[in-house]
């Protein structure tokens, strides 16, 4: 049985997702950042060279300069930072949506990047999102906390978490 989200919440939140992955690529960072709440936290689990980091950003301050380097194609939350830049496209896909209260929901969606600088587009990596969703005052949805675990890792395995900074850059072969 599905729960009692509304079909208008619904398309809302399937359109919050989407432009969760298309606003940084459009270079719309400050559209993008008015996704998240404002202390909002994401946090981004770096699977690599037999360790597992967790970064994470909280606040739109910080969420503007990860967008700024995932718009510029020096990072990528699922691959981590790019020894060259370079141009990513994410896919969601299996989006499913869990009421969590009037004003609450959670999320979560599976996505896969791929690398679109080439002739032919080629599979990067992919993982899951899992979200908590809010509906604020004025009726929109706005992510109140987002992780990314590339497929691979395992969440209960994340080393130490780290407020800013980014793992040593990742060259695209």
């Amino acid at each position: 049985m599905l729960d009692s989200l509304s079909a208008g919440d619904r398309a809302q939140l399937q359109e919050l997702y989407a432009r969760s992955v298309l606003l940084p690529e459009l270079k719309r960072l400050k559209e993008w950042v008015e996704l998240f709440e404002p202390q909002a936290t994401f946090r981004c689990i770096q699977a690599g060279a037999g360790r597992i980091v967790e970064l994470r950003f909280t606040g739109r301050d910080e969420l503007l300069s990860l967008g700024e380097r995932i718009s510029g194609g020096r990072f990528d939350v699922a691959v981590g930072d790019l020894a060259q830049a370079s141009h990513l496209r994410h896919v969601i896909s299996n989006l499913c949506l869990f009421e969590g209260g009037t004003s609450r929901a959670s999320g979560i969606a599976q996505v896969g990047v791929l690398s679109i600088a080439e002739r032919e587009p080629r599979w990067i990596a992919s993982g899951t999102y899992t979200d908590e969703l809010h509906k604020c005052g004025a009726g929109c949805w706005r992510f109140l906390s987002r992780k990314f675990v590339p497929d691979g890792a395992t969440a209960a395995s994340t080393g130490q978490a780290r407020t800013t900074g980014f793992p040593r850059p990742v060259t695209l072969a």
